[in-house]
This record gives structure tokens, C-alpha cells and sequence, in this order.
């Protein structure tokens, strides 16, 4: 009597690695550093671990915006604003450079990266217990802990370098830091050829994403939205992105082939966002497997059933998995605060219970970030995962297995009639619709969609497409609305803005005003100091005395510039009023453009809309009521009686010869009020 096979348990890990495209189109600089960070600390060294164990294969999957901007990263670390700005010595660090670092330099969990290095710790009590300033051996300090707070484990135990660096503990020159960052990124070189080689030795799957990351699903049709959430307000749009659709998928297919020399078998849709159309988009590319969360399968079967979570479905020709989401979220959010024994026995005790509760072959699908979870476990991570893949490996009833090989086991199989449309966050679209800042964010993505579908025989249409393209990642609208709080999501919606505005300027367009305000309502402001009371400053390009602007409000022109390194004519406005004229100065580099033929566009915008446009002379110049004089600063003065309205948006356009030289704000507009009455406020 021939023997039965033994029940197994498959599990398929799937390690999503994503970050969305930080480049500034204008500068061509990363604004934020995290693809770089996280690339030291994780993206090799999570293969890593499952290549030390032999009975463990996993699956990766590979944002293909992740692995351009790695690659954008080899060819040129100093387009990082961070990397560039480490690498100066810290004696030449301008204050909003210093202050840069002292921010980001921060960036890292206390218990876990700031802790583990006593002197990094120092540091770190100072800067929230004392208003001291850092000394320079402090910052050079700070920012090679940093570093060093972000290497990964194999980094430390393999690299000489970070280990004897590592071991000085604290008084870093300035050739360590710059060592130290060359070794870096010269070890980013070493990261997608690793996913190559344990590719091709079968050790891993590597699945892709649509190329930007964006909800394939809502680019289809934005009225899938309802069909979870039926009273959801959507955006008014004019356009369907459909087309933009099968072009993030066809893209990321080219992209994956390129590197990995074949097609992919299986896309991990961003933000686990599927629907009918986008498994159909899926099947018309040949894609062979995708996967979701349990919430859409149970919204789709009608019941909540866990058994059913442990088979594989079909729709289209597509194999679907779904992803248990306790266990899943386990590993992202709960095991973080065991002790990692106690945390793999759990996780072991309940695959347990999953294998002895049905009577088939259970596939178990354990899906989520592979890179955000770490900071927060000791070691990042390694403990837990030597416990985990030390403990799994010891299991003869679990085979823990790639996605694709799983397709080959003998395991149950069954036919989806249908999806209901959704995310892996409440199994609905809400993080990224029917928000009013998420709507309106939708609402210009359709505008600039718009202009460019009517300009296909513009020669810069395909550029232009592509920041498009880029503007359609989930991540923008992850961060608008008040669902999530970020301490950078005033550089998300910049960036949003920015390729949209990208948009138009590749076709020739006017940007439009719209573009220019932030989207995003909790933002750091323009505005350092409102007025406190009526002015009456002489209009001669000098500040006479102390009291000329003493009530005037107070506005940075260089904020939205806050992370770039070029310099601008204009830096700072002073505004005010009294009841006849509304009053700016502009200070900066005035004198290296005065009475150089170069002129001054004041922009007025809102219902009282105006432009002004005069000479910087040194001499008075007057029309209509308008004074300006430029000296040692640029002072004006305009009539009141020219406006409509006391509340508008301000932006000023230096020009030579009808050429722009800058605009500032740069990628904002300034709101100005100049409604409250200071009359009985006011002293001569």
C-alpha cells in the first residue's frame, strides 16, 4: 500500500521594495535621501539573509522606479542633496546647510540606530535639551553616526572600513566621512547584480510593479472607487487615464526585461490595488501571477471564510494569491516588540494551526515592505530573521517557496468569477481618493493629461508624457489629505507639482497658476512674520532708519528652495501697508543687477490680478502712482486704489531683455492679507 504524501505547507514570502521617483525635474537632484538609505541598510541585505539559508526561497519584488533611481545613483551620487551636502567639510556648511543636517541627521530610530552608538546618543540629548550650537567636530560627528546608524549588518560585518570606522566611536575628520561615503556608494553597485545572481540560481523570484507605482486601478476607470466605497466624492475630471494604464505595465515589462534578461511571471500591483480590468490588463501582457489582500478576496467571495484565504485563484488566466494579513502585518508591525524567539514561535504556532485546519495543501502568502519594518527591530532585523529562517528551515511540513514554483506544486486551484475593485488599507482606494486635497491632486493630474493628449505631434510629447507618468505614483496622494502624517509631506506635494508643471513647460505651455500653490493645506509657510502694524517707508532703495520696517511682515523667497544649492538674486520680502500703498522690499544681491537693463515683474494674482513690470534703476522711477527704487535693496510702492480685493497671491520674475533670469517663489506663490486695519494701532 503505497504511502500518502505528507501535507505540506507552502509559504511564499513576497518583499515589496519601493520608493517612489524623489528627482527634482527642475535641479535633476534627489530631494530626499531614503532610496540611498535604504539601500545600504536593506535592499542588499535582505536577499542576503535568504541566501544563507539553504531551504529558504523567497520572492522580491523590484519597483522599477526604485531600480532607475539606483542606477541613477551609481552614475552620480552627488545628485543627492543629502550625499552632496555631507561631502563638504563642515567649516563651509552655510546655516541652512547645518540646519539641513541637523534635521535629516536625526532621521533614525532612538532605540534601535541612535542608541547603539554612545556618542550618536550624546548628540542626540544635546540637540533636544540644550540650545547650544554644535561645534564643528559635532556636525562631523553627527552625520558619519548617521551613516553609519543606516549601514546594514552585512555592511558591518564585511566591510573593513565601516567596521574600523565603527570602532573609532567619535572624533571623525573630514576624509572619514568622505571615505565613508565613497565606500557607500560604490557598494550600490553591488545591489541589483546580487538579485541577478540569486535569480538565476533559483534561490529568488523577482516580480515588478507598473513602472511609477501607481493604482492601476483608478488610472483604468476612477469609478472603481464605488465599488467599495459607493458615497465616495470623487474627482470631476475630463479624461480617463487608460492609456497611461497599459503603459506603466508595458514599460515596467521592457524595463524587467532589460535587467533581468525575461519577462517577469508575477507583478506585485502597487498598493496591492486590483480590479476586473486590471487583471485583464495583467493577462493581456502575459503576466502569470499577481497577488492582493485577504480584504478584496473576502469582499469578492462575500464571506470570510479562512480557508478560502489558503488556496489559489484564478481570473483571466491570471493566478491570484492573497496575503494573510495578520501575519503579514505581524512581522511589519507587531513582532518589532518581542523578543524574537517569542515572536517566531508565534508566528510558527499559527502557520500550525493553518496546516492542521484544512485538508488540502494551504499556500500561505506573507506580503509586505521590505524595507521600512527593520529600523524599529533591534539589529535591523537580523536576530529575527536568523531565528526565522533557522526555525522554518527545521519544519519538514512547511516548504517556504517562490510564487512561481509554488504554480507546481500540488495545491488547490479555483476559478474567481469576479474581483471587488481595492487596496491592501481597508480594502478600498481612500488613502489615495475622495479627499479633497487627494481630488484636487486628481483634478490637475487630469488638466495636464488633457493639454498633453492635445499636443501628440509636439516634439517633446513623449518627455513630457513621462513626467506624467511620474506624477500617477501612489505616493503623492498617500501624503495629501489627513490620513498619514509625514514630516516631509510638503516635499511630496512639491514634487507632485513639480513634474506636472514639467508637463507643460516640455510642451511650451503657460503653467498654470494653480501648479504653483501647494496642495497640501499643513505645510511649513512662506511667511516668517505677518505684519504688526501700518508702514510709510521713503522710497530710495535704502533702509533709512530702524523704524522704516519695523512692522513690516516678513516672508523666505528662497523656501521651496530650502534643499537645492543654487544661489538667488532675490532672497528675502518685506511687506506692508498704510491706508494708501501697499509697500515691498526686496533684499539680496540688488546691487550686482542694478542698472544693468534688467527688469522687475510684481505678479498680482487672485480676482484683483496684475502684473507690474519696471526698470531697476537707482533712480526713482514713478508711473502711474507706482514707485520703485533699486540701490542697496528694491523698494516700491503701489496704490491701493489699483487693487479689488486684500487678500491675493504675490510672486516676483527678474528679466533681461524679456528673458528670465529667476521667479520667486520658485515653485510656490506667496499669499498675502492686507485686510486688518491697523488705524488705531498706528504711532507716528
Amino acid at each position: 500500500m503505497a504511502l500518502q504524501p505528507m501535507k505540506k505547507l507552502y509559504l511564499c514570502f513576497l518583499w515589496h521594495m519601493h520608493q517612489p521617483y524623489y528627482k527634482n525635474p527642475y535641479t535633476q537632484t534627489f530631494e530626499m535621501p531614503w532610496v540611498f538609505l535604504h539601500a545600504i541598510k536593506d535592499y542588499y541585505e535582505m536577499p542576503w539573509h535568504v541566501s544563507r539559508y539553504e531551504k529558504i526561497k523567497t520572492t522580491f519584488n523590484l519597483v522599477p522606479s526604485l531600480i532607475k533611481q539606483l542606477k541613477e545613483y551609481i552614475q552620480d551620487p552627488d545628485s543627492c542633496y543629502l550625499i552632496k551636502t555631507f561631502k563638504k567639510a563642515v567649516e563651509s556648511l552655510t546655516e541652512e546647510e547645518k540646519n539641513y543636517v541637523l534635521d535629516i541627521s536625526f532621521n533614525a530610530n532612538l532605540n534601535t540606530m541612535i542608541k547603539p552608538f554612545e556618542r550618536y546618543y550624546q548628540l542626540y540629548l544635546k540637540k533636544h535639551s540644550s540650545t547650544a550650537k554644535f561645534t564643528h567636530q559635532e556636525l562631523a560627528d553627527l552625520q558619519v553616526l548617521f551613516l553609519l546608524s543606516w549601514t546594514g549588518n552585512y555592511l558591518r560585518e564585511n566591510n573593513e572600513f565601516v567596521k574600523n570606522l565603527s570602532n573609532k566611536k567619535a572624533g571623525f575628520t573630514h576624509q572619514d566621512k568622505v571615505d565613508l561615503i565613497n565606500q557607500l556608494t560604490q557598494f550600490l553597485k553591488e545591489i541589483i547584480p546580487f538579485y541577478q545572481k540569486l535569480q538565476s540560481d533559483r534561490k529568488i523570484e523577482v516580480s515588478t510593479t507598473p513602472y511609477y507605482h501607481p493604482i492601476i486601478p483608478l488610472l483604468i476607470d476612477l469609478t472603481s472607487a464605488k465599488e467599495s466605497l459607493p458615497n465616495i466624492i470623487l474627482p470631476k475630471v475630463k479624461v480617463n487615464f487608460k492609456d497611461d494604464a497599459e503603459l506603466q505595465v508595458k514599460n515596467a515589462i521592457s524595463f524587467y526585461q532589460e535587467i533581468f534578461e525575461s519577462k517577469p511571471s508575477g507583478f506585485w500591483p502597487s498598493e496591492s490595488s486590483i480590479s476586473n480590468d486590471t487583471l485583464k490588463l495583467f493577462s493581456q501582457y502575459n503576466i502569470k501571477w499577481t497577488a492582493s489582500d485577504e480584504d478584496i478576496l473576502f469582499n469578492s467571495l462575500g464571506n470570510k471564510n479562512l480557508e478560502n484565504l489558503y488556496k489559489v485563484y484564478k481570473y483571466e488566466g491570471v493566478y491570484l494569491f492573497f496575503r494573510d494579513k495578520y501575519l503579514s502585518d505581524a512581522i511589519g508591525f507587531r513582532y518589532q516588540n518581542l523578543d524574537e524567539k517569542q515572536a517566531v514561535k508565534d508566528f510558527i504556532t499559527r502557520l500550525k494551526y493553518i496546516h492542521e485546519k484544512v485538508d488540502f495543501n494551504p499556500v500561505v502568502s506573507v506580503i509586505l515592505d521590505g524595507e521600512n519594518a527593520w529600523e524599529f527591530y533591534k539589529n535591523n532585523g537580523k536576530d529575527f530573521f536568523d531565528s526565522l529562517y533557522t526555525e522554518l528551515s527545521n519544519q519538514d511540513w512547511i516548504e517556504v517557496i517562490t510564487f512561481s514554483q509554488v504554480l507546481k506544486k500540488d495545491i488547490v486551484v479555483e476559478n474567481l468569477n469576479s474581483v471587488k475593485a481595492g487596496s491592501w488599507i481597508y480594502g478600498n482606494f481612500s488613502t489615495w481618493i475622495g479627499h479633497p486635497e487627494k481630488n484636487t491632486a486628481w483634478e490637475y493630474l487630469s488638466q495636464a493629461k488633457q493639454v498633453l493628449e492635445s499636443e501628440k505631434e509636439n516634439e517633446n510629447y513623449k518627455k513630457a508624457k513621462e513626467y506624467l507618468l511620474i506624477a500617477q505614483g501612489s505616493d503623492w496622494f498617500w501624503w495629501y489629505g489627513d490620513d498619514h502624517f509625514n514630516h516631509y509631506a510638503d516635499r511630496f506635494d512639491l514634487l507632485f507639482r513639480l513634474n506636472l508643471q514639467k508637463v507643460y513647460e516640455k510642451l511650451g505651455k503657460d503653467i498654470p497658476t494653480n501648479l504653483l500653490k501647494p496642495i497640501k493645506k499643513l505645510y511649513k509657510q512662506l511667511i516668517l512674520r505677518q505684519p504688526t502694524g501700518y508702514i510709510k517707508p521713503v522710497i530710495d532703495g535704502y533702509v533709512s532708519n530702524y523704524y522704516e520696517w519695523l512692522h513690516s511682515g516678513e516672508v523666505d523667497l528662497k523656501f521651496d528652495l530650502s534643499s537645492m544649492t543654487f544661489d538667488t538674486i532675490l532672497e528675502k520680502l518685506y511687506y506692508g501697508y498704510d491706508e494708501e500703498n501697499l509697500y515691498l522690499r526686496l533684499d539680496g544681491k540688488v546691487e550686482s543687477i542694478t542698472d544693468k537693463g534688467y527688469k522687475l515683474k510684481v505678479s498680482i494674482l487672485a480676482t484683483c490680478e496684475m502684473d507690474f513690470t519696471f526698470p531697476l534703476q537707482s533712480t526713482l522711477y514713478e508711473n502711474n502712482g507706482l514707485k520703485a527704487c533699486s540701490k542697496k535693496v528694491i523698494e516700491i510702492a503701489i496704490p491701493l486704489k489699483l487693487f479689488s480685493c486684500r487678500n491675493f497671491d504675490l510672486s516676483f520674475t527678474v528679466l533681461e531683455n524679456d528673458k528670465i533670469i529667476e521667479k520667486l517663489p520658485v515653485y510656490s506663490v506667496l499669499n498675502i492679507d492686507i485686510s486688518q486695519d491697523f488705524t488705531y494701532d498706528w504711532i507716528v
